[in-house]
């Protein structure tokens, strides 16, 4: 019987370590927040679909390079900003992003709005 408490309490709190992992970072992803002045160097947009016979799904998404890196504009779910699909090359701009960037996976800040410099 001892045993199998054992186990109940390291599975509980495996459980409650993972949740406290993704919740952290879900956290510190939204919270990082900056406000910076960017000069747009090249600005590819990209259409995903995905499916089968049943149906499919087209995401669509732009990939922007600066002066200071490389950010995406996303077109659905929680950091969209479709509006800001509308920046030109060799512009300059204030650029508000969230976000954590990883470019050796793919995964870069989001801009989340566009002010005119």
């Amino acid at each position: 019987m001892k045993g199998n408490t054992n186990r109940l309490t390291v599975s509980l709190l495996a459980i409650l370590l993972t949740t406290l992992l993704v919740a952290g970072g879900i956290w510190a992803n939204f919270r990082d927040v900056r406000v910076e002045r960017h000069t747009i160097l090249n600005i590819d947009k990209v259409e995903k679909t995905e499916g089968d016979s049943d149906g499919f799904t087209t995401r669509v998404y732009y990939i922007v390079s600066t002066d200071k890196g490389a950010f995406h504009i996303r077109t659905e779910g929680l950091n969209a900003a479709p509006e800001c699909a509308g920046i030109q090359v060799d512009s300059t701009y204030i650029l508000t992003t969230r976000g954590t960037s990883v470019p050796i996976i793919g995964v870069y800040k989001c801009i989340i709005k566009v002010e005119k410099k």
